[in-house]
């Protein structure tokens, strides 16, 4: 394929709305040269579910796959929001397990020629209700592309995202909150609507991957090597660790070990 830094890249936001999802995002990478190599990350945003998923064809050698659930439901008691369950499906990367100097699950995938495409999910911390994703290509030590997303559960709202970028980042440096604020972002087009079909097909296309269930506060993917499918609407269907999964239903039978 060549080194896609040395290709223009085209960068699209796309915004809509749909049935089941009122906020609805498309961050679609097309290689100008090849229109048929592109990524896009898709976000489906509302107050119970956000859905985060993310397909790759700029290697053909490596398709990546990555589909992130997040949801939150009322308690009994005061009718205030929190989280129910968030869940990792990927295929295509290398989990690496989180170290003693962090807590981020990240996923990492060998690119073409020495790239990288890595994908990164940060549980809250003490007093806060954030999970923070974050997906990046990088070019050795001097180059990379990133794309930070935070998610937010409001006891009264639900939940909410905010996301920032994607910014090219020249090493060496240091990524802040200050710092994305201050950013530009690499946005060629914003479109007030959906991508074209075929980029969207690819992105909720079925593949199966590998699950892991990550727990606020532990700091860790707390399940590890399950197998399950997840159709073409985002949901999974399967079995695992004594969990049943049908359609938009989670029948949980979870002990953390």
């Amino acid at each position: 394929m060549g080194n896609i830094w040395s290709l223009d890249l085209e960068i699209e936001l796309y915004k809509w709305s749909s049935a089941e999802y009122p906020q609805e995002y498309a961050l679609v990478y097309t290689c100008v040269n090849d229109k048929s190599k592109f990524s896009i990350f898709r976000m489906s945003v509302r107050a119970e579910k956000v859905l985060l998923r993310f397909a790759d064809s700029l290697c053909d050698d490596h398709p990546i796959r990555v589909n992130m659930e997040l949801s939150a439901e009322r308690d009994n008691n005061y009718g205030y929001f929190k989280y129910r369950l968030v869940r990792v499906v990927e295929a295509g990367t290398i989990y690496a397990p989180p170290s003693n100097h962090g807590d981020n699950v990240s996923f990492f995938t060998i690119f073409c020629q020495k790239r990288v495409s890595a994908y990164s999910v940060t549980p809250p911390g003490v007093n806060t209700m954030t999970w923070k994703v974050m997906h990046s290509y990088s070019q050795g030590i001097k180059m990379s592309m990133s794309f930070h997303v935070n998610i937010e559960c409001h006891k009264i709202d639900g939940l909410s995202v905010k996301f920032r970028g994607p910014f090219k980042l020249r090493f060496p440096g240091f990524v802040t909150e200050n710092l994305l604020e201050r950013s530009t972002p690499e946005i060629q087009r914003e479109v007030h609507g959906e991508p074209p079909k075929p980029i969207i097909a690819f992105v909720e296309s079925a593949f199966t991957g590998t699950e892991y269930i990550l727990v606020p506060g532990e700091g860790r993917a707390s399940v590890q090597g399950t197998k399950v499918t997840v159709n073409n609407s985002g949901n999974f269907r399967g079995n695992g660790n004594g969990s049943r999964y049908d359609h938009c239903r989670v029948f949980m039978n979870y002990k953390a070990p």
